[in-house]
């Protein structure tokens, strides 16, 4: 029911953004990074984030009280997040400030308990509030950088909070409606950012929505079994948007530009330039995602333990080497166009 309420809630209020985005005048900026042309309101996650933020306390109020009281400091954090990306919209924030934010959103969580202890049989033991700090701010910001194609930071935190929401249910927790719930809402949104997008979800969203997946598997599912490979299983589903923010930075350090540094150097421009349109980049990158998750999901709730752990791994390194193709593939493209201007 939840669920439903998030979807439909989510298809009702956008309609309303875009007519509001479009009577004021609050299109998406464009910049270096951006490939889309032409006004675009943005704001869409104004459609989803309110109603998750509303359902998902209710559901927990009702639930049990001791839940809500645990959710809470999330709630408290993840709205920072949300407020600044949407501050960031208007007002093109200073990178020093966003990442001040992003850090207290991060710190909340461990404070409050939320950390991670292991990744498979490897026990991080004092290193988990380190790794956590780390873990919260890569995939904050790595979902944020991969919104650059229509549809396509909704379609992957989608997958991501389905596979989610199937593990803990599997597991026996109360937790799994949050993911279907807000699972529903970016649903709702997809109807409207499909290609060709009528809105963008903003900065606000993206972040919002790389927060709450980062935070995802620092619940406890009940089953020792499903709790053991967690983690892993996360890093593997959100390994396309993990992988070209770590490709950036790696970039950004070679260049030597600032790791904030806009460029057109990621993943769906790396595709671009190999002559995929934007609709073929969606649906290429969805068959390689939905491939990930169907093995993770797997991995985790039938193959289990340290077998698990090694099919997760095999998965990740097959991610490793597909960017590594991707790179070498535009590499190679690029340099013959510009032979080939050259010769003309």
């Amino acid at each position: 029911m939840y669920t439903l309420i998030s979807f439909s809630a989510a298809v009702a209020i956008v309609p309303l953004v875009i007519a509001l985005c479009k009577k004021q005048g609050w299109y998406d900026t464009i910049n270096v990074r951006k490939i889309h042309s032409g006004s675009i309101p943005r704001l869409g996650s104004i459609g989803f984030v309110p109603v998750f933020l509303i359902a998902s306390s209710i559901y927990l109020k009702n639930l049990e009280g001791e839940a809500l009281i645990e959710y809470l400091p999330l709630v408290g954090a993840g709205t920072l997040v949300f407020i600044l990306g949407i501050i960031d919209d208007f007002y093109d924030l200073s990178a020093v400030v966003k990442l001040i934010g992003q850090c207290i959103a991060s710190i909340v969580p461990i404070i409050f308990g939320f950390q991670i202890e292991c990744v498979g049989p490897l026990n991080l033991s004092i290193l988990s509030p380190v790794i956590t700090f780390f873990w919260f701010l890569g995939i904050i910001n790595a979902f944020n950088l991969i919104d650059g194609v229509d549809a396509l930071c909704g379609s992957l935190s989608f997958s991501v909070l389905l596979v989610l929401g199937i593990v803990y249910t599997i597991g026996g927790s109360d937790y799994n409606i949050l993911f279907f719930i807000l699972g529903g809402g970016v649903a709702g949104f997809l109807v409207y950012n499909k290609p060709k997008a009528k809105i963008f979800m903003g900065d606000g969203g993206a972040q919002f929505l790389g927060f709450i997946i980062a935070v995802a598997p620092l619940f406890k599912p009940k089953p020792d079994a499903i709790a053991y490979n967690l983690f892993p299983m996360t890093l593997v589903v959100a390994s396309i948007p993990m992988m070209d923010t770590i490709a950036a930075m790696w970039r950004r350090k070679r260049e030597g530009r600032s790791f904030f540094s806009p460029d057109k150097m990621h993943l769906h421009h790396k595709l671009m330039n190999m002559g995929y349109t934007t609709k073929s980049i969606l649906f290429f990158l969805l068959i390689i995602q939905a491939g990930i998750c169907g093995i993770s999901l797997a991995a985790v709730v039938w193959i289990e333990g340290l077998r698990g752990f090694v099919v997760l791994c095999g998965v990740f390194a097959a991610m490793i080497v597909f960017f590594t193709i991707i790179h070498y593939t535009s590499h190679s493209v690029a340099r013959m166009k510009a032979k080939d201007q050259q010769q003309t």
